[in-house]
């Protein structure tokens, strides 16, 4: 689990399904571009059986376990829902980008918070591309053609006819919440 530039790993315990082991890897670097690559294994969460390690071989995290995600740049913050047991994560968007040549670093893209479905039977949103590194999470509107997006929409970055603001919206699990982190 190298990475170049950034390192950032979350795990978890299940508490419904003490079992598993949720682990995410986050990307290499600002933006990833690898990580379009589901082989990559960054950018990713994962599920692994630890009730039985003890035959002493070690998992390959790119091949191994349930896949609950992935295109979730840096998930640092994951959770399990303590009623339910829904697995939600935040994400850490990407910083310095441009849309269509505009300096759109200031205000966007937004903070996800991202739900994965539950551990103990449903499949909800398990296993999606959450977009990262080709869509992102709307927070300020003020962008160059907008449309009709509202915060909290998926947006790319230079819209082209194979990737673009519908196939980000139509292709890609969205947040549930977006928000922004100010820095005083």
């Amino acid at each position: 689990m190298k990475n170049t530039d950034h390192t950032t790993r979350t795990l978890l315990l299940s508490r419904w399904s003490p079992e598993l082991l949720l682990v995410s890897r986050g990307s290499a670097e600002n933006m990833d571009k690898g990580t379009t690559e589901l082989s990559s294994g960054r950018s990713e969460i994962r599920a692994f059986d630890i009730s039985n390690v003890t035959d002493g071989k070690p998992y390959d995290y790119a091949t191994q376990g349930k896949l609950i995600g992935w295109g979730l740049r840096n998930s640092v913050g994951v959770a399990e829902e303590p009623i339910t047991g829904g697995i939600y994560s935040v994400e850490n968007s990407a910083d310095e980008l441009h849309r269509s040549g505009k300096d759109i670093h200031e205000d966007n893209p937004g903070e996800e918070m991202n739900f994965h479905g539950y551990l103990n039977g449903s499949t909800e949103n398990q296993g999606g591309n959450y977009g990262y590194p080709s869509c992102f999470a709307l927070w300020n509107t003020d962008i160059p053609d907008v449309g009709k997006m509202v915060v909290g929409s998926q947006f790319a970055l230079d819209p082209s006819p194979t990737l673009n603001d519908t196939t980000c919206a139509e292709d890609h699990v969205a947040p549930r919440l977006t928000f922004k982190v100010r820095y005083l």
